[in-house]
């Protein structure tokens, strides 16, 4: 009977998932049917747009859920603190050592452009070797643990 009621209450975000996947992928089928041949395209810019809908939906959920499960205790709120100054350091730190020179193109760009490329890159840089070194650490101590 339990899995009953998880699945009725699962139901409302399957049905949204379905129509968000379903929209995506009719947007996705006009930009292949529109053939578009430069970057003015008009399907083009509404399947841009949204593809950003999308990403700010995603980032305010993954957000929003952790904000919410913090308040039920006062470790996890202190845990979200220190997460969120982590973050603060890391993408300011990136900011601080980002060079930012400019390099020759046609576009048109400020130097914030590419200090932001630059903070983008090294955010990511840092991102994968953290990625890396957790899977080793992974390994290793899976390792020690079965012997």
């Amino acid at each position: 009977m339990k899995e009953v009621n998880e699945k009725r209450e699962n139901r409302p975000w399957r049905i949204l998932e379905l129509i968000l996947f379903l929209v995506s992928l009719a947007l996705f089928v006009v930009v292949l049917a529109a053939k578009p041949t430069g970057t003015d395209s008009g399907a083009l810019d509404t399947f841009l747009y949204w593809i950003y809908v999308l990403i700010l939906l995603a980032l305010c959920v993954t957000l929003l859920f952790p904000l919410f499960a913090s308040f039920k205790s006062k470790k996890k709120l202190l845990r979200l603190i220190l997460l969120l100054v982590a973050v603060v350091v890391i993408v300011g730190g990136a900011w601080l050592l980002a060079p930012g020179k400019a390099i020759d193109t046609n576009a048109i760009t400020k130097p914030s452009d590419f200090k932001l490329a630059d903070s983008a890159l090294y955010i990511t840089y840092l991102m994968v070797a953290a990625a890396i070194i957790s899977l080793v650490w992974s390994a290793i101590r899976s390792a020690i643990k079965i012997k």
